[in-house]
């Protein structure tokens, strides 16, 4: 198996697990369900890279922001990159969630 393959599902898998999750089979390629891992409030799209730059557009972020609307969940991006794992949120969702822990 082609090692970028494995080190995709590898991070899925973990992800999965993490937050008590599953990963979506043909997630890149089914008409469904699209994102690669969803629990029941969080829709998930997940990129690995061993290089020292990801390139994230636009155009990435809305339509993972869409398939996670689209399964009534919050969207999260997760780009595991250099031994680190970054999440990208909007700034709505990320606002939400200081208001929650306010109220806690």
């Amino acid at each position: 198996m082609d090692r970028r393959i494995k080190a995709s599902r590898t991070q899925e898998k973990r992800l999965a697990k993490e937050i008590g999750g599953t990963t979506i089979a043909g997630s890149g390629n089914g008409w469904a369900v699209k994102n690669d891992v969803r629990n029941a409030t969080w829709s998930i799209e997940c990129k690995t890279t061993s290089a020292a730059r990801f390139s994230l557009t636009h155009r990435d972020l809305v339509n993972a922001e869409t398939n996670a609307l689209l399964d009534l969940r919050d969207m999260a991006f997760v780009i595991d990159m250099q031994d680190r794992t970054w999440v990208v949120l909007s700034k709505e969702t990320f606002l939400r969630l200081i208001d929650r822990e306010e109220d806690s």
